[in-house]
């Protein structure tokens, strides 16, 4: 906790230094977990799961930035003080460097740029399903260049990546660079369609034991007046090339429906098929959930301030020797911001 503190100290004083107009914003998740396997209770508790402290810096009209600091409980007890901290972005936006229109250049520790994992908002309070069955990290350092494709038909994106993530940095490094390309298209207003590619390699420095993981999701999101649908399907592709009939191949199905009542409440369930391997049997994971969203309060731009989340979740395997697990999950987010040194 004291380095926390150190570096929120520091933070600060570099804020109130700068002459730039900086936002300054901070969420915190407080979770209430309670859980059961085969009847019993093995899960309880009450946890501050995330606390996020982010800078926007804006440099100039073409130049802005973000820092984010990820606080975290720690579940596995690894950290003496019970909590984590990482630094989950660290990146400056450069704005019509190039003579394209409507584009950007990233630098830094930046969003990966596959599937629904740059853009996830917790509608439900389980994650991006990229990041929860380990396809990609939320974050990497990297370069990535974006644009809009004339006439609001969409968008695009190009990301190189170190492919350590965010988590362990400098523990995983290859020789090789992991590439994303990712497109999303609008054809009709409500209908969007997309997907992404990455090619991602492990071990490149030993020719015997190289990994090489081919990772692709197609993606579909259709808003109808308060309803709205997002489905997604992943699929990862893992090979040892010079190993004979080494492909393993994963592949997840997940479906996000979410009904508007108004301004204060939502409803939503979500259901993903996990499959770790398809040429194996009786490995499947079903997850459903059902949710309703509560917005108790607003900003001024009509985006969520304080609410309340409720899941409940329920995970089915197919092998014999894995009970069903239940967990009811309430969660309080809360979120406030503030610009300084405003122009």
């Amino acid at each position: 906790m004291k380095k926390v503190l150190v570096i929120l100290i520091l933070t600060f004083m570099i804020v109130g230094s700068l002459q730039a107009e900086t936002k300054f914003k901070m969420e915190f998740w407080n979770r209430w977990t309670y859980q059961m396997i085969d009847g019993e209770v093995t899960k309880n508790e009450m946890a501050l799961k995330r606390g996020y402290f982010r800078l926007e810096p804006k440099l100039s009209e073409d130049i802005k930035g973000r820092f984010n600091l990820d606080f975290f409980s720690d579940d596995n007890n690894k950290v003496a003080d019970g909590a984590g901290l990482k630094i989950k972005y660290a990146y400056l936006d450069f704005n019509n460097l190039l003579p394209i229109k409507d584009s950007k250049l990233t630098v830094g520790l930046m969003q990966t740029y596959f599937g629904t994992i740059y853009e996830w908002s917790y509608q439900t309070i389980e994650g991006d399903p990229s990041d929860i069955y380990g396809f990609v990290s939320s974050t990497d350092f990297g370069l990535g260049f974006s644009g809009k494709i004339p006439n609001g038909f969409g968008s695009y994106n190009l990301g190189v990546y170190n492919g350590e993530g965010y988590k362990k940095v400098g523990d995983n490094i290859n020789t090789d660079m992991n590439y994303a390309v990712n497109l999303r298209i609008t054809p009709i207003v409500g209908v969007t369609l997309g997907g992404s590619y990455m090619f991602r390699s492990e071990n490149d420095a030993d020719a015997n034991n190289r990994i090489e993981n081919n990772l692709m999701i197609g993606i579909g999101k259709f808003v109808f007046g308060n309803f709205t649908l997002l489905t997604e399907y992943l699929q990862k592709v893992e090979s040892q090339p010079n190993v004979d009939d080494s492909d393993e191949t994963t592949s997840v199905i997940a479906i996000l429906p979410v009904y508007t009542i108004n301004d204060k409440f939502e409803l939503l369930a979500r259901y993903d098929i996990y499959d770790p391997n398809i040429d194996e049997d009786n490995d499947v994971e079903n997850t459903l959930i059902a949710g309703l969203n509560y917005h108790i309060m607003r900003d001024a731009n009509n985006a969520p301030k304080l609410f309340i989340q409720t899941n409940y979740k329920v995970t089915q395997y197919e092998a014999d020797d894995e009970e069903d697990v239940q967990e009811i999950l309430v969660q309080l987010r809360w979120i406030f911001s503030e610009i300084i040194n405003k122009n």
